[in-house]
């Protein structure tokens, strides 16, 4: 067993969309989530810059003596996944590529599966370099869009709004006219707008990566014998770098509970 908290982090303050995956897998845990407000959106920025941002991030999470840091961000997973396993110990990344992999694939017909994601993102080669499987199996075909005003939309709380229905149409309807069959929510924030988008198309398909990291975090925790030993615990602790009035609001509409106001931390 191990009673120390497990450590959350991502740009703003769409990872709380896996931190909802987590509590429900382990209501008893206690969890220290921080958000990046300071530097978000991370998808517009450099590798270089996303690198660096990451590694604040992960070792702020390590002075709080978290047993596992969860980079419950695509982007940060994407451009700064090596250089967070070599310096952070038990680290979890959000995989894109697995649950591609994981989808059933009819053996007569090809697959067309569209990928949402941040520009930083879709122009990581690394993360192209991922998909050379997938896409030279013969049995898929992949779109891949860009979807930065979708993480604008979630941090000003636009979610419910004309705009948002206006924003979905402009990026779904290229994907819509490739016919694609399956769509990867590639940006943690995304999970936000999943019921709309599902609702513009609602014979879609959608892939939410975010949900494999949490269940494959829950995993490895179970098998490595470090789940907590206490009881009803559903400790959760919110840190933002910049001041941020919309945060708590959204937490809890995701969530589903009260949250506490999150505390404003220098870690740049």
């Amino acid at each position: 067993m191990d009673n120390r908290p497990i450590g959350i982090f991502d740009s703003g303050v769409g990872g709380v969309s896996v931190l909802k995956t987590l509590i429900k897998l382990m209501p008893n845990e206690e969890f220290i989530y921080l958000g990046d407000t300071e530097k978000v959106p991370y998808g517009t920025k450099s590798k270089e810059e996303i690198v660096r941002y990451s590694l604040d991030c992960a070792n702020f999470l390590k002075s709080k003596n978290v047993k596992m840091t969860v980079v419950a961000c695509n982007t940060a997973s994407n451009n700064a996944g090596k250089e967070l396993k070599e310096n952070i110990e038990n680290i979890r990344l959000v995989d894109l590529v697995k649950p591609i992999l994981a989808i059933e694939f009819d053996e007569e017909e090809i697959c067309h599966i569209g990928i949402i994601a941040t520009e930083a993102t879709i122009s990581n080669a690394h993360f192209r370099a991922s998909l050379e499987e997938p896409e030279g199996s013969g049995k898929v075909k992949l779109f891949k869009k860009a979807g930065p005003k979708f993480v604008e939309l979630v941090e000003n709380n636009e979610i419910h709004t004309e705009k948002a229905d206006q924003i979905i149409e402009e990026y779904m309807e290229p994907l819509i006219r490739d016919e694609i069959d399956v769509l990867v929510l590639g940006c943690t924030h995304y999970q936000f707008l999943k019921k709309k988008i599902q609702a513009f198309a609602p014979d879609l398909h959608i892939v939410d990566p975010s949900e494999w990291a949490a269940h494959d975090t829950y995993k490895e925790l179970k098998e490595r014998e470090m789940l907590t030993d206490k009881k009803h615990n559903k400790n959760v602790k919110f840190y933002v770098s910049k001041p941020s009035p919309k945060f708590r609001e959204l937490a809890a509409s995701l969530l589903g509970f009260e949250c506490d106001e999150p505390q404003i931390v220098n870690i740049h």
